[in-house]
């Protein structure tokens, strides 16, 4: 997967998570994990896109999880 592909399939993720706490948290790690990786060349960008898949493996089930089993809204929202 391309790391511009990567990069927004994470964030429309995390933009599906119910819970405010957790999609802030989600999304302020995506921007952060790309903002650091951001120079890496060769064998490590590989590594980090790769990782970057396993994270977004997680997401997927963490949103799903969300929806099932859903809490009452924050006052943030």
């Amino acid at each position: 997967m391309a790391p511009t592909a990567l990069y927004r399939s994470l964030l429309r993720e995390a933009h599906k998570m119910g819970d405010y706490n957790f999609r802030s948290y989600a999304i302020r790690r995506v921007k952060a994990g790309f903002k650091t990786n951001r120079s890496l060349q060769g064998e490590a960008a590989a590594a980090a896109i790769k990782d970057g898949e396993e994270q977004l493996a997680v997401l997927k089930r963490q949103a799903v999880l969300g929806q099932l089993y859903p809490s009452a809204r924050s006052v943030m929202e």
